[in-house]
């Protein structure tokens, strides 16, 4: 296999450490509480928590109003990571769970006799959840000699990231009361493939970290011996964390993915305009069926695109998967033997839309070029949590990611965090076990505050993170993509590169009206007179349709109604039964998509607190408190001159 290009190490952790720095900070980490509910100094169990959470509350509300700062040190984002979590403390997940009041008869619940153990926040089970999160803190602090000579350490100190935040989530979720009685909701377990194990993540990432660094069981000579081939760097190419800004890139990799000759006709019409766009490189066919069928295509098609294959002075390459070893995949299109020569990898279906260059070229790459650790998207989906806990936490986690991007941009900095520093925000705990915690697939509307993940068509990522997606250490990810009805490759991706990045994506428009604001002002503070005229000479078209080819590029998606806003939603977009919507086609495929995404989310026990759109801090940004992350832009498809950058 190819060595992976790989890129600047910038914004990995330099080292990781779980316990606070300060006494006033290690209150507040996760401890197994005394059967006592009384302490030695009088207070209640409830009442040191209530102060607890009203402390850092107001350390928080502080930070938030600029009297505390953050210091981006890699140990200082954990532990507030930690403590932002804890703020749900004692809380529970609200919207499916009952918990009762301290002066309620327990007679009168039904439960009859004395409390039992499960009834505290932590139960005497949770052993086993110690001493895991034991072994896990012991490998992190471990020494990383081996790792550095193999040349591995970069990629361990990513996922030495990705493991400490899997840590303080469970302690979180080990914290909280269990369940008491049936939940509101659950999983609807309605296919044959099993869910991924929660926190799996851990074990999965903390066994490869014991092979590059040299742990080997002795009594098993196949560990040793994977032991021996995981710190052979033939085995797999070393990889590495994209850079947080790539303000030099000047081109982009276009990758298409197609199997059959019955989309020919459009796949051919969207290579010639993407090949026509002077920021394109090269386009990437992904051909995961035989040659054969590209030569035998009656349509003629198929022979031009080989002929186009062959010809060195054409932007257009074609690789065949099979031919390179690999089965038919949807994840074929991100590995990293297709070798793309530009570090902006920039995806569409074979199908389309594919979305003008103004949109893609002028804006889209235009962001990424000052966000290329993370996912940015033109098609953004958000994913619904449902409890009161989970619902404030995502609410300051998205807060912390917002302030950061307005500060950088007041900085005039590219990149969120400097050289050896990390700008992670916070992760929201999912404690489906624990608490009951669901994620519900919100299929309404394709958000630009608030999205956890991206739709391919239309997105944008750096193309180190192909070595990570297809890195040994995902293997029961990439097998349960294959072994799920719904392939699920689009929500494995964003949860991937969420994780290794710290991040939430970034959205942007897909589609950017011609003409100029007739006031352009300062995007940045304008006052209201300024944003009043450019109101009412751009004033929002809300009753929009999509066109056909948007309808028909939507292909994962299941449109239902809960709620009034999201019927004028879908009323909106128009659906069409005609169309090619596997809403129509396959039973059961919204409910299998939202079992999938709570299958994936669950096994990293976190869920990133959603993006931010391309109005930040300008008029343009409006509160919205029943849209995704409580904002929207407005107008929602904008001029270029509104964008501000």
């Amino acid at each position: 296999m190819p060595t992976q290009p790989t890129g600047s190490s910038s914004g990995l952790a330099a080292g990781r450490t779980l316990a606070p720095p300060s006494s006033s900070a290690s209150s507040a980490a996760p401890q197994r509480r005394p059967s006592s509910t009384t302490s030695s100094s009088g207070l209640s169990g409830p009442a040191v928590i209530a102060c607890l959470v009203i402390g850092l509350g107001l350390c928080l509300n502080l930070m938030n109003l600029g009297f505390l700062t953050l210091d981006h040190s890699s140990t200082h984002d954990y532990h507030m990571e930690t403590i932002t979590h804890l703020l749900g403390f004692g809380e529970g997940g609200k919207h499916h769970i009952r918990i009762k009041d301290d002066d309620e008869d327990t007679d009168a619940e039904g439960g009859g006799g004395e409390e039992g153990p499960d009834d505290d926040d932590i139960n005497l089970d949770d052993d086993k959840v110690l001493d895991k999160i034991e072994k896990v803190e012991d490998l992190l602090d471990a020494d990383e000699s081996t790792a550095a000579v193999s040349g591995h350490l970069d990629e361990v100190h990513a996922f030495k990231r990705v493991l400490s935040r899997a840590v303080a989530n469970l302690e979180v979720c080990n914290s909280l009361p269990k369940v008491k009685g049936p939940p509101t909701k659950e999983v609807q377990q309605i296919t044959d493939t099993p869910m991924l194990a929660e926190f799996g993540i851990m074990n999965a990432l903390s066994e490869w970290i014991g092979k590059v660094e040299g742990e080997k069981n002795a009594n098993d000579a196949a560990g040793q011996q994977r032991g021996n081939n995981a710190n052979d760097e033939a085995a797999y190419p070393v990889c590495h964390l994209p850079p947080a800004s790539s303000c030099q890139t000047k081109t982009y990799s276009v990758v298409l993915m197609s199997h059959a000759t019955d989309r020919l006709k459009k796949l051919k019409g969207g290579v010639v305009d993407l090949c026509g766009r002077d920021a394109t490189e090269e386009v990437i066919l992904v051909w995961n069926s035989p040659k054969s069928l590209l030569e035998s295509d009656s349509s003629g098609i198929g022979q031009e695109l080989l002929r186009w294959d062959e010809d060195p002075s054409h932007k257009m390459r074609i690789f065949f998967a099979l031919e390179n070893g690999l089965e038919n995949n949807l994840l074929n299109r991100y590995h990293p033997s297709i070798q793309p020569e530009s570090e902006a990898v920039m995806y569409f279906d074979d199908d389309g839309p594919f979305f003008d260059e103004r949109a893609m070229s002028k804006v889209g790459f235009e962001l990424w070029k000052r966000n290329s650790d993370v996912q940015n998207a033109a098609f953004p989906r958000n994913l619904r949590v449902l409890s009161d806990r989970m619902k404030d936490m995502q609410k300051q986690g998205l807060g912390v990611y917002l302030k950061n991007i307005l500060d950088r941009s007041k900085d005039g900095k590219n990149s969120d965090a400097g050289e050896g520093e990390t700008d992670d925000v916070p992760f929201t705990p999912t404690c489906r076990e624990r608490t009951g915690d669901i994620i519900e697939y919100n299929y309404f509307v394709f958000p630009q505050f608030g999205a956890n993940m991206a739709l391919p068509s239309g997105s944008i990522i750096h193309r180190n993170y192909l070595c990570f997606i297809w890195h040994p250490a995902f293997e029961e990810l990439r097998t349960y993509i294959r072994e799920h009805p719904t392939h699920p490759d689009d929500q494995t991706v964003s949860a991937i590169i969420s994780q290794l990045s710290g991040k939430p994506p970034r959205a942007f428009p897909r589609t950017i009206k011609e003409g100029n604001t007739e006031n352009k002002a300062n995007l940045r503070g304008a006052g209201e007179a300024a944003a009043a005229s450019s109101k009412a000479t751009n004033s929002t078209k809300r009753r929009r349709l999509l066109s056909a080819s948007e309808e028909e590029s939507i292909d994962n998606d299941f449109l239902f109604t809960t709620t009034a806003e999201e019927e004028e939603e879908v009323n909106r977009l128009h659906v069409d039964q005609d169309h090619r919507r596997l809403l129509w086609q396959q039973k059961n495929w919204g409910p299998m998509r939202e079992e999938a995404a709570n299958s994936l989310i669950g096994y990293f026990g976190s869920l990133n607190a959603g993006s931010v759109g391309w109005c930040a801090g300008t008029q343009y940004q409006k509160t919205k408190p029943r849209s995704p992350g409580g904002y929207s832009c407005d107008p929602e498809f904008p001029t270029l001159d509104m964008v501000p950058w």
